[in-house]
């Protein structure tokens, strides 16, 4: 019954976008994180019976605005092989499109981002044996000497972190990271990718190295969106021009257009949706979380963006 009430809401004109990392068991040892197939069904069924019309990010943003229907889109982060195997079946019996926010260096599983590494090697290791690597290489990578074991590793440098997690994993990890991409294929193929494009799938951006963009200067920003760009050309017809901040950690606000108008971007996206967010004059849109959420609960679809809303103000 209080779904029978979302017309009453502002959402006609505005756009729900929804995002997920893993579903399925396949990749779990990789991404632990992640939801089961039957939960991602569920959402999407869910909101089509709620009078939602599943459509592409870039239909929604040339659309944003223009018209009254419900509309929602679903998006992934990272680019996993789970994308091809689990989700596309489900996505093809539902009759809806993807939008697959992707890393440009891990494509076609030539790489591991550096906190893709940091999830083997946290399985491998125990927190004592981090803290104490971390405590002999302090001095060589600035690493902050107090806090949890994340604040500590959050706090190196982007352009440091991918050599500091190399070094734990020779530390902690009994395989190369090229033996254990080759073993398990965490990421999508150029196979998979093409496959999902001639499904209707469009790819977009997730920066090259999955930086924290809230430490980066300009110019690293325009150079991890450059890469990405590039890599992902090598793989696809045409990058969609949307932009998923890593970590939903953004730049200063006042940067976002600017970086949407000279990288040739629509929009760039976070993750704390409002009532009324997405609308096509914004160049920050935002997204709502699928996973460890009761996606179809009052609670998670409308009042956490409506106290925000509130918040806002």
């Amino acid at each position: 019954m209080l779904f029978k009430s979302l017309s009453l809401f502002p959402l006609r004109g505005s756009h729900l976008l929804l995002y997920y990392h893993r579903v399925g068991e396949a990749g779990a040892e990789f991404y632990p994180q992640g939801m089961q197939s039957e939960e991602l069904l569920q959402a999407v069924q869910g909101f089509q019976k709620l009078g939602f019309r599943f459509c592409s990010l870039s239909e929604a943003y040339q659309k944003a605005g223009s018209d009254r229907e419900l509309s929602i889109s679903l998006s992934s982060d990272d680019g996993l092989a789970c994308n091809h195997e689990t989700v596309l079946p489900i996505a093809k019996d539902c009759g809806i499109p993807l939008t697959l926010f992707v890393i440009g260096k891990c494509l076609d599983n030539k790489a591991l981002a550096w906190n893709h590494k940091l999830i083997q090697i946290r399985k491998n290791s125990t927190e004592d044996q981090l803290q104490d690597a971390l405590a002999k290489l302090g001095s060589r990578f600035c690493i902050c000497e107090e806090g949890t074991l994340s604040q500590r590793l959050f706090s190196v440098a982007d352009s440091k972190k991918d050599k500091l997690m190399d070094l734990l994993w020779e530390l902690f990890c009994p395989e190369t990271q090229t033996e254990y991409l080759q073993r398990t294929k965490p990421f999508l193929s150029a196979e998979q990718m093409r496959d999902l494009e001639n499904n209707g799938a469009e790819f977009a951006l997730h920066s090259h190295s999955h930086a924290d963009f809230s430490r980066l200067s300009y110019p690293q920003m325009r150079a991890e969106i450059k890469q990405n760009q590039t890599q992902l050309s090598r793989y696809i017809h045409r990058p969609a021009p949307f932009f998923a901040f890593p970590y939903g950690r953004q730049c200063s606000a006042d940067l976002i257009p600017k970086l949407c108008r000279d990288m040739n971007l629509k929009a760039a996206l976070g993750f704390r949706y409002r009532i009324c967010d997405n609308r096509r004059q914004n160049a920050l849109w935002q997204r709502i979380p699928l996973e460890n959420a009761d996606v179809l609960s009052f609670e998670q679809l409308l009042l956490r963006p409506v106290a925000r809303l509130f918040r806002a103000h």
